[in-house]
């Protein structure tokens, strides 16, 4: 069961860099804070590759998904960043964890898979889960309430943009294997927002290596990396299925953070949303 736990802890740094986002990268514009996430897992997957001497792998039939890939990843961290910064990670992880929702249909045309009777379960429960997050005394003022909202729309959005990175990366990494997939995604994502925020916030760019900024990037960076890692390593021990469905408990960890650190409202109701939104997510996975 060595997997469990790991998969766990991927979930735990999944909500810990919301927190670390809202309370100390707030003044970090969005795209600064994408790059540095992205470089410094593009620098721990080379030192993967130069310890442990792994073969890397990348021809160019799979540099179309690698580039897609890249726009994907940056466009969705950046909603997440910002949503995380000036909302609720309450409401941003329960959001997030739509995503299998979203991978349905690219998984669809690009693996050929639908999901089964447990899936439509999942979808039905994942989507009831995310529409009880606001309060309401009818399912459609509900929704309204929540999507009025600009923190839950900036996660809903990086929901949509993670499920169609999840099947993008699904079939690129079955091609070339994880580790040389990972390697090249997260550089040419590092690259790119890199040059992206030199010519768009440079100033920014500049002021993040200040020591107070550092701090903060490097350990959202950290937390993505060990995050990856401990689920890379759990995906080797079990079916993705299960890793995933774990880590997509990252959304009742951001409720449970979000009230200890922030004081953020409506904890019963936030947790229970998300506690249905993160079984959805697993029905979903499972089902696959």
């Amino acid at each position: 069961m060595t997997w469990f736990p790991l998969s766990l802890g991927a979930a735990l740094t999944q909500a810990a860099q919301f927190a670390v986002i809202k309370g100390r990268g707030r003044v970090i514009p969005a795209l600064v804070i994408v790059a540095w996430g992205q470089l410094l897992s593009a620098l721990a997957w080379l030192a993967f590759f130069l310890f442990t001497g792994a073969r890397f792998a990348a021809p160019l039939w799979v540099w179309p998904a690698i580039i897609a890939s890249s726009f994907l990843a940056i466009s969705m961290n950046a909603l997440l960043a910002r949503a995380s910064a000036r909302g609720d990670i309450s409401i941003v992880g329960p959001m997030l964890a739509l995503s299998p929702v979203f991978t349905l249909l690219p998984d669809a045309l690009l693996s050929g898979t639908l999901p089964s009777a447990l899936g439509w379960l999942g979808l039905g429960l994942t989507l009831i889960g995310t529409v009880s997050l606001s309060g309401g005394s009818s399912w459609p003022e509900r929704l309204r309430t929540l999507l009025a909202r600009r923190d839950a729309l900036d996660a809903l959005g990086a929901a949509v943009l993670l499920g169609m990175l999840g099947a993008v990366d699904r079939w690129a990494a079955t091609g070339i294997g994880p580790p040389s997939y990972l390697l090249c995604s997260h550089g040419a994502s590092g690259i790119l927002s890199t040059l992206l925020a030199i010519a768009t916030v440079p100033r920014d760019l500049a002021r993040s290596a200040a020591p107070g900024n550092l701090i903060t990037l490097l350990a959202y960076g950290l937390l993505g990396v060990t995050g990856t890692g401990m689920q890379t390593t759990a995906l080797t021990m079990a079916p993705a299925s299960y890793v995933n469905a774990i880590r997509r408990l990252s959304a009742v960890l951001s409720v449970v953070l979000g009230r200890a650190l922030f004081g953020e409202p409506d904890l019963r109701r936030r947790l229970v949303s998300a506690l249905l939104a993160s079984a959805g997510a697993a029905c979903l996975l499972l089902a696959r």
